[in-house]
């Protein structure tokens, strides 16, 4: 039942990229609707997302989860970052495919994916788990990972560019979540709607990127297969032979361990598009890992959990 639940939560993602690879096809989406749908969303829906995503409850028996979780999180991404350099010191690639690689090692699609796939392997249990190990993302994604997209661009870096609503709304997340407010219900729920247009709006904007190469290159290079392998099997399963003596809390390994092993963020193709940097490898590093994790998140599961 769980191998049912998680293929279904894979299988409607790629319907959603369909739609939006179908949609450019035919004309209803064209480059400028693209990138403005890409630029609402980063902008708009996923500062929603990364504010209503912090409001983590507190209790007497979870507060002492948040430092574990948190202190794995970060180690991870710092764990991940090393192992992007290295990766683009091996492999050659252009300056602008250096940032796109290397964000795509860094960030797994832990929210639209972590959650559903988290919920069907290990239960409603690992949600609280999931919401924390974001904590993290959602301040880097917007300082770390708009900074390696923008190095790879013609001239010098614009400061300017960090200094975005995404990043904004992170910090104010990320403060509400140190100091243990709670937004008003009215304000959360509406930041929870416009938050959850991320998840399909993304996809489509991913369908339609790929709708723009030809048949041949749907399939990416073998640079892409590479750091399809190091995102779906090298590193979840690195952090479980590190994570394993440490952490006796099974759920919190197991979370942490299949997070870790989601497919590459969607963020990837919306900042580089948002960017002017290279949205196509990115669009092919999203479809790859994400058809490829139906086969690599079952076998992580029948290994390790």
């Amino acid at each position: 039942m769980e191998l049912v639940a998680i293929i279904i939560a894979l299988v409607t993602l790629f319907i959603l990229i369909g739609t939006g690879y179908a949609a450019r096809k035919y004309g209803i989406l064209n480059g400028d609707r693209v990138h403005l749908i890409s630029h609402v969303l980063v902008n708009v829906a996923l500062p929603a997302l990364s504010i209503s995503s912090l409001q983590v409850p507190e209790t007497a028996t979870t507060m002492g989860i948040v430092d574990v979780m948190l202190l794995v999180a970060v180690a991870y991404y710092l764990a991940a970052f090393v192992v992007g350099i290295l990766f683009c010191r091996l492999v050659p690639s252009t300056a602008e495919e250096k940032g796109v690689f290397q964000f795509m090692l860094v960030f797994p699609n832990t929210m639209f994916m972590g959650i559903p796939v988290a919920l069907a392997v290990l239960g409603p249990s690992s949600l609280f788990y999931v919401i924390l190990f974001n904590v993290p993302f959602y301040f880097l994604v917007f300082t770390l990972g708009v900074w390696l997209l923008a190095r790879g661009r013609p001239g010098k870096i614009d400061l300017k560019v960090l200094l975005s609503p995404g990043l904004v709304a992170a910090i104010v997340g990320l403060v509400f979540f140190l100091l243990h407010y709670t937004i008003p219900a009215p304000v959360e729920y509406g930041l929870d709607l416009v938050g959850s247009a991320t998840t399909p709006l993304a996809m489509l904007v991913v369908g339609a990127m790929l709708a723009t190469l030809p048949l041949e290159r749907l399939a990416g290079d073998w640079r892409v297969y590479l750091v399809t392998a190091l995102r779906l099997l090298v590193l979840p399963v690195a952090a479980f032979l590190v994570l394993s003596p440490f952490i006796a809390d099974k759920l919190l390994l197991g979370v942490a361990v299949l997070l870790i092993a989601m497919p590459v963020a969607a963020n990837s193709v919306l900042l580089s598009e948002e960017y002017k940097v290279d949205a196509t490898l990115a669009s092919q590093g999203v479809f790859i890992s994400t058809l490829l994790c139906l086969a690599t998140i079952p076998l992580l599961e029948l290994l390790l959990f």
